[in-house]
């Protein structure tokens, strides 16, 4: 369901404004250090990301940053990206973020959907300046709840789920006079925290 500028200036003014601030407050940025995010980020987008900026992107994303020790699952994927990576920045596949999203959608899912959110979070950082959110369950849940979308899809597993995370964001943003980054920060919280999951 695409949002109008209309529904997104209620939603914004009605449902976020009230508790932006309040809500923002609940995200960790011990887990999720902004420094460290800005600088993989920056190496992804000018296809410069080293081994190390991969790997520590991909740890960021998945919740395991300072921690020693994490699933092997986690640690076999980032090898296999670490491996891809080279191949990718030499590809027709790094101009367009759909084009981005299908190369490594291609190349990393099994039959599911199982990698769905690490294929749109690296299309997130090569092509961030778009701007594309990082999307997750959290995120896609908060703007489902915001919609009021009845029988919502319970988790994001294509394309099309990016871009009307996208659009929304875009929306809301421009009528609460905030950055996709800060409007990010406030959707995954309000997700995991404040909606029932179904």
């Amino acid at each position: 369901m695409k949002l109008t500028n209309e529904e997104a200036k209620r939603i914004a003014k009605e449902k976020i404004a009230p508790i932006f601030q309040k809500v923002s407050r609940e995200y960790d940025f011990r887990k999720y250090p902004t420094s460290q995010y800005h600088i993989f980020r920056n190496s992804f987008a000018t296809l410069n990301a080293s081994n190390t900026d991969i790997h520590n992107a991909l740890i960021w994303k998945w919740g395991h940053w300072g921690k020693s020790n994490f699933p092997q699952r986690h640690k076999d994927l980032i090898e296999k990206i670490i491996q891809l990576w080279p191949h990718f920045v030499q590809s027709e596949y790094t101009k367009t973020s759909k084009e981005t999203f299908s190369w490594w959608k291609n190349k990393l899912e099994r039959g599911n959907s199982a990698r769905f959110i690490t294929i749109a979070y690296i299309t997130h950082l090569v092509h961030y300046m778009e701007p594309l959110p990082i999307i997750d369950q959290h995120n896609f849940r908060a703007m489902n709840e915001l919609k009021e979308n009845q029988n919502p899809k319970k988790k994001p597993s294509t394309w099309d789920d990016v871009f009307e995370l996208k659009n929304f964001m875009e929306l809301i943003c421009a009528n609460l006079n905030c950055n996709f980054e800060s409007l990010d920060r406030f959707l995954m919280m309000y997700g995991k925290n404040h909606v029932a999951r179904n």
